[in-house]
């Protein structure tokens, strides 16, 4: 026992010293990355395997039938990929889904891709079930035939419980038909219309969403997509969104409950989409819809807003119309009609309430039901006249700003027929009142009833005032009225007089119309007009001419008219108008215009010879003419005269087939140095052609007959031919300081002038003449004219000489004097040269013999002496002998 303790406590040798032993080598994660490639390389494999097996098998053709089955036409793929890569995935690109021959020959279906997904669950099973159906770029091509069919009325089914592409369920399965796919996906798809073999141009681009089952026969829906037109680039159509549920399009998509809101369009692209055609409307326009089913009847109600309405070509404004549509309405596909039970317009200030049907049944003649089938009522409205007001600003230009308008309307419509026809209407104004500052007096409307119905418009009797009651104004009575038992359209009757016929052209104008085109017209009127009953039922008052009276310038004042293209007004004007069924009638009493006083009649018949006129002036001269005109028209003063005359005149008041023919009598027509006496003129005007024939005056004891002819083009050209005898040439030069007492004597003669242009300068630059003159007992005053031939001199002095003669022309701004011959008892004269337009001169003269001259022999046989050559001023020459080439040293 004692060993133990011994042994425990006895030392130990050491031994030798052991090394520390080494840890266990640590386990090795290496495999992981290699198992991840190698099920990556695996799931690769598996790809392009399945891949392959698809496409080298009868699997392509099982898949493919498949799908015929899931979209119930036939299908064709032009190839198939298949990926594990987030799932078990088939794709089949492109994609083409044949039509029912009941709809056409044109493809159903078409699709960029169409994307199958796979439930992992069947796979391991054995079985593939359908997952979600991805359509990319799909074309889908809705059709309507002849019967009323849809090409999509048995594409989707009644959504059961589930499906796969293994066998169909047995006989005994007490389960509904399999479900061929879960959710439909959309992208960028597009939806086109079809009426049989016609394609409608509208279509829905853009299509995005889906399509799931959402119970037993029922489909929940949420999609978007953009309206479109054939042939038209819109630029905002806006956007229009689809959600909701809905039966199968087998149970013709009822029961359903659907909201449909159409947001961020234009008015413009809006009417576009529907009639093709851009109405010049811009604006905004949103809508909402919500559809239910009950039964075969769709329940609606609609709400829509529109703002910022006005035309393309005015300014946007603050102020622009704007109102809100809501409607209850019920659809009957099946019956092929709609009802509007209620429907209520609201603008700012206004409202109305209305009701209406359609009905678009397919029959051969819809005339005996366009009538009865579709009508639209507006039962009640009240229109405040600020929001008409704000109508006219947005729609018709120049209408002022600080303009207003107090009042209220009530209205009653009835349209008929499509596209609808107003059938009859009632509009009502009790009182109104048109305010400006720019306006002297206010004008107000009281007791104003306008009636529409087949049988015409009819008006009870209104009164339309100018001025408050302690204000100087005037007034116009207007009203209608019919024969009892008569289908003839009423007659209008207007009557009433204005101290200030101004107040009613800044009225209008205020308003946006501008009926004084131009011309500013003052001063009292008084009318007296009916617009008698139109044998055509229905026709409105403005498509008969009125008959009765209007005078301008009555016993308490005349009137006065200013025109664009004068610097004064024409003044104390008394006319008066009488109107008839076939004839017109203007009786001028009175008017000072260019510094004479007017007057004359106007006479139309219609007879096809237009406007026949006698017009009778005082004296007038060419001096007040300008001074009349503004400046800047001088140069084309017929233009501003007639101006229909102008190509380039904004308002072409004339049209171009416009004809008027007359007499124009004046007395004294001054046109320095010549002055017309007791001037009479025949003159017809026939679009921009003008001629006066048979003209008649007295010139300076003579007498002057002639006619013009003038062509009022861009750029005019005249011709004007004359004939004058007995001119006194004293008298005539006495005008002109220059070739006053040079000259004396009687001439007779003929002319013949062309010229062309629109400005003084270009007339006479233009200027081409020919004529012939003969002058009894000529003389010429300030020159010897033989002692100045005889010696080559000047020779002051006078000539008088027993007759004289000239033939000449005119160009280039000079008179050519082809043969000159002064015959009296000494030697005759003879030569020949031009006076230029500044009255200088270039004549070669030379004595003759006289009694040969009178003979007309001529002057080279005849000649005495030498030559002389007057040159420079006409008043005072310089006289240079020319000697022949014989007598030259």
């Amino acid at each position: 026992m004692s060993v133990v303790p011994n042994i425990l406590s006895e030392p130990v040798a050491p031994e030798q010293p052991l090394h520390s032993a080494a840890p266990p080598p640590s386990r090795s994660w290496t495999w992981i990355p290699k198992l991840i490639a190698f099920l990556l390389v695996l799931f690769w494999l598996a790809n392009i395997g399945i891949s392959l097996l698809i496409t080298h098998t009868r699997l392509q053709q099982r898949i493919t039938g498949r799908l015929q089955t899931v979209f119930g036409r036939a299908v064709e793929v032009g190839r198939y990929d298949f990926s594990l890569w987030g799932g078990p995935t088939l794709e089949a690109q492109p994609v083409t889904f044949a039509e029912d021959p009941r709809f056409g020959h044109e493809h159903f279906l078409r699709a960029d891709s169409v994307t199958v997904r796979l439930r992992w669950q069947s796979l391991l099973r054995g079985h593939m079930e359908l997952g979600t159906v991805s359509l990319t770029k799909p074309s889908l091509n809705l059709v309507r035939n002849s019967d009323g069919d849809w090409n999509l009325a048995e594409w989707l089914p009644r959504p059961p419980v589930a499906s796969s592409f293994s066998a169909p369920p047995s006989a005994n399965s007490a389960r509904p038909p399999a479900v061929r796919f879960t959710r439909l996906e959309v992208d960028s798809g597009r939806i086109n219309f079809k009426r049989g073999d016609e394609k409608i141009p509208f279509a829905f681009v853009a299509v995005s969403g889906y399509v799931e089952p959402d119970g037993p026969g029922r489909w929940r829906v949420n999609l978007q997509a953009t309206p479109a037109r054939a042939a038209l680039a819109l630029q905002i159509p806006g956007t229009i969104y689809l959600s909701g549920s809905l039966g199968g399009t087998s149970s013709r998509l009822r029961p359903a409950a659907l909201d449909l809101a159409w947001g961020e369009a234009s008015v413009s692209d809006v009417l576009r989409l529907f009639r093709g055609y851009d109405f010049g409307v811009r604006g905004n326009v949103a809508a909402v819809v919500h559809a239910e089913t009950q039964g075969d009847v769709w329940n609606l109600q609609a709400r829509s807003q529109l703002r910022e309405l006005h035309r393309w070509d005015l300014a946007l404004r603050p102020d622009n119309p704007a109102f809100d549509i809501n409607a209850r309405m019920t659809l009957s596909p099946l019956a092929s009609s709609m009802a509007i039970t209620d429907a209520t317009i609201e603008a700012p200030a206004s409202f109305a309430r209305g009701t209406a049907n359609f009905d678009w049944t397919d029959v051969e003649d819809r005339s005996s039901l366009s009538s009865k089938a579709n009508r639209i009522e507006i039962t009640q409205s009240q229109i405040d006249l600020k929001d008409a007001l704000a109508w006219l600003r947005g729609f018709h230009p120049d209408v002022a700003a600080d303009v207003s308008v107090v009042g209220t309307a009530n209205s009653t419509a009835s349209f008929s027929g499509w596209p609808p026809r107003l059938a009859n209407a009632t509009t009502t104004i009790k009182t109104a009142e048109l305010s400006s500052p720019r306006l002297r007096v206010p004008a107000r409307v009281s007791q104003f009833r306008l009636r529409y119905d087949p049988s015409g418009i009819s008006l009870a009797p209104a009164l339309l005032v100018f001025g408050g009651p302690d204000e100087q104004g005037g007034s116009f009575h207007f009203d209608s009225s019919s024969n009892p038992g008569s289908h003839d359209s009423p007659a209008f009757h207007l009557a009433g007089s204005l101290p200030q016929v101004r107040d009613l052209i800044a009225t209008a104008s205020a308003l946006g119309w501008n009926i004084s085109r131009g011309w500013d017209l003052s001063g009292p009127v008084r009318c007296d007009l009916r617009w008698p009953a139109h044998p055509l039922a229905g026709s409105l008052p403005w498509n008969s001419q009125p008959v009765g009276s209007v005078e301008w310038g009555t016993d308490t004042g005349n009137a006065t008219l200013l025109t664009p293209f004068l610097n004064h007004p024409v003044q104390q004007i008394r006319a008066k108008a009488d109107l008839k069924p076939d004839s017109r009638h203007i009786a001028l009493a009175a008017a000072d215009a260019f510094g004479t006083n007017w007057s004359g009649t106007f006479d139309h018949r219609d007879d096809g010879l237009g406007w026949q006129f006698a017009v009778t002036a005082g004296p007038l001269a060419a001096s007040d003419l300008d001074r009349w005109l503004n400046p800047r028209w001088r140069q084309s003063f017929i233009y501003r005269v007639l101006p229909f005359l102008n190509p380039q005149s904004p308002t072409n008041s004339v049209p171009e087939n416009f004809r008027a023919s007359g007499h124009l009598s004046i007395d004294e027509f001054t046109l320095a140095p010549l002055v017309l006496h007791r001037l009479h003129a025949d003159m017809v005007i026939g679009g921009r052609h003008l001629e006066v024939s048979n003209a008649k005056a007295l010139l300076f004891g003579g007498t002057l007959d002639g006619a013009l002819d003038a062509e009022l083009a861009a750029a005019p050209v005249y011709r004007v031919a004359a004939e004058f005898s007995g001119v006194d040439l004293a008298a005539l030069t006495a005008a002109s300081p220059s070739l006053a007492t040079l000259f004396a004597g009687s001439a007779s003669g003929d002319i013949a002038l062309n010229f062309s242009g629109t400005t003084p300068a270009k007339l006479l630059s233009s200027l081409q003449c020919t004529g012939s003159m003969r002058i009894d007992n000529p003389e010429i005053r300030a020159l010897n004219l033989s002692d100045t031939l005889h010696e080559a001199a000047l020779r002051p002095g006078s000539s008088s000489f027993r007759d004289g003669a000239a033939s000449f022309t005119c160009d280039e701004q000079k008179i050519n004097f082809q043969e000159l011959s002064l015959v009296g008892p000494a030697p005759g004269i003879q030569g020949s040269g031009f006076v230029n337009f500044d009255r200088t001169l270039d004549l070669q003269l030379h004595f003759v013999n006289a009694a040969a001259l009178e003979h007309g022999t001529r002057r080279s046989q005849n000649a005495l002496g030498y030559p002389v050559n007057l040159t420079g001023s006409l008043a005072a020459p310089n006289v240079q002998r020319i000697e022949s080439k014989a007598t030259r040293p």
